[in-house]
Order: C-alpha cells, then sequence, then structure tokens
C-alpha cells in the first residue's frame, strides 16, 4: 500500500501532490475523495511531491489505508487499467465500420 501511494503521488512529480493522489481514486468520485484524502492526512494539496515529508507520506498511507477498510474495491484499483478500458472502448469498431473500411 505504501508503494501504490507513494508511487501515485510521484508520478506527477512536477506537479501539486494533488495531481498524484487523484490517481488513487475511480474517475465517479476522483475529486471528492482526494480531498478527504488530503485534508485527513494534513497535506497541502498546493506542495510538490518532493517537498512532502515522511511524516506526511506516513500519514497520507494511514488515511487512505481507512479509505480501504471503509471501501474494499478501492485497493483494488488501478488507474492504468481505467485508460485502458477507456482507450479500447474509444477505438472499438462495429461490424458497421469494419465493413466500410474492407
Amino acid at each position: 500500500m505504501v508503494e501504490k501511494v507513494v508511487q501515485s503521488i510521484f508520478q506527477y512529480r512536477r506537479k501539486f501532490c494533488h495531481h498524484g493522489a487523484r490517481i488513487l481514486f475511480p474517475e465517479a468520485d476522483r475529486l471528492e475523495k482526494t480531498k478527504q484524502l488530503l485534508m485527513e492526512a494534513d497535506v497541502d494539496p498546493t506542495l510538490y511531491p518532493p517537498q512532502l515529508s515522511l511524516f506526511q507520506f506516513k500519514n497520507l498511507c494511514n488515511v487512505y489505508r481507512k479509505m480501504c477498510d471503509e471501501d474494499p474495491d478501492l485497493f483494488a484499483y488501478n488507474y492504468r487499467e481505467e485508460l485502458k478500458k477507456k482507450k479500447e472502448s474509444k477505438f472499438k469498431r462495429t461490424d458497421k465500420d469494419y465493413y466500410f473500411l474492407s
């Protein structure tokens, strides 16, 4: 869990830490969950990832663990899988499309 939180936060190393925290959550409730995570962990969303202390990362991990305990599907969520599914559905061809492209 620590690895997932730290990797997500550092995914956008040169952007504010709230950008990386967003990818921990599904798109449907991303903004509210990100806000909840940062507020409960007492982390300023306008800090850059390298500016965060170990204590702040510990708080983020503890709050994220608590959120995962409340919603077990949250831990299994993978941002990249969501992007992959979006991309596949965007480019999925129907039989009709294939007929005209042949």
